[in-house]
């Protein structure tokens, strides 16, 4: 199974971005300082849905993000200005589906699902969906020119260094050495003692069982079903307020520099462990 890659950038600088993800409970992740704004390298065990609620989220920090997803054989990239971010891929239309698949660690529904809606893929070749694309690149970074990038995303067949190569278009010079690096392992230590961005879901688990307990005992003890209904709402609000209690501890409750490490760019663009 080949490795799957993502990033994050955003054009604030990684000490106010820190700051504001620890209080607004956004990560882990480890913040990359570049001079464009901030690359955030996200845990191994993350999964496509868990980076892009992330990049959401850093978007609205930030004021807009851009998230990478890659591998040997496909790319994407999606740039987001608003809620809505636009799409772009590199590589065949299998070898995107694959991508998608194992980012998404899909089962057979959500491969399924896929590639039923595989003819989004065929958007790619639209110039009106290219230059959207580009049209965020701009409003995200200003300073990059259009026609660099326009022509690397037209080249959607060519997936190799997709994504190095689009950042150094858009003139995200470190931005590409990041994420050439990010290729290298150079950062897999660090972010393997991270966890994954996911809240624990042993509450929501036990509910479906409490729920039937409480059902049996009104039954056996004859009690009013409003008692049981009153029991099951109780329920329902103690697993939402434990989870998000849960969910607070992967972040906020923490250390900022444990879960929000900052790797120090070396001589321009080189994170050390």
């Amino acid at each position: 199974m080949l490795c799957v890659r993502m990033l994050i950038w955003t054009p604030l600088n990684a000490a106010e971005l820190q700051k504001a993800m620890h209080g607004g409970n956004v990560g882990p992740a480890a913040l990359v300082p570049v001079q464009t704004g901030t690359v955030l390298l996200s845990p191994p065990a993350t999964r496509l849905n868990e980076a892009a609620y992330m990049t959401s989220r850093v978007r609205r920090i930030g004021g807009g993000a851009a998230l990478a997803v890659w591998n040997d054989e496909a790319a994407l990239l999606y740039l987001f200005t608003t809620t809505l971010g636009r799409a772009s891929m590199w590589g065949s239309r299998e070898a995107v589906l694959r991508l998608s698949a194992q980012a998404k660690r899909s089962g057979p529904v959500g491969r399924f699902f896929d590639r039923a809606t595989a003819g989004m893929i065929d958007l790619r070749e639209k110039e009106r969906w290219q230059l959207d694309a580009v049209d965020k690149l701009t409003a995200l970074h200003p300073a990059a020119g259009r026609r660099a990038p326009l022509e690397r995303i037209r080249d959607f067949t060519r997936a190799e260094a997709a994504i190095p190569d689009f950042f150094r278009a858009a003139g995200l010079q470190e931005v590409a050495q990041v994420a050439e690096l990010t290729e290298e392992g150079r950062a897999d230590f660090m972010l393997q003692t991270l966890e994954p961005p996911r809240a624990q879901m042993w509450p929501l688990a036990l509910t479906f069982p409490l729920i039937v307990v409480a059902a049996l005992a009104t039954v056996l003890l004859h009690l009013p079903a409003v008692v049981y209904y009153l029991i099951g709402a109780l329920l329902l609000v103690v697993m939402c307020t434990l989870m998000v209690t849960l969910r607070r501890q992967l972040v906020r409750k923490k250390p900022i520099n444990t879960v929000l490490p900052v790797i120090p760019v070396t001589q321009g663009a080189v994170p050390t462990d």
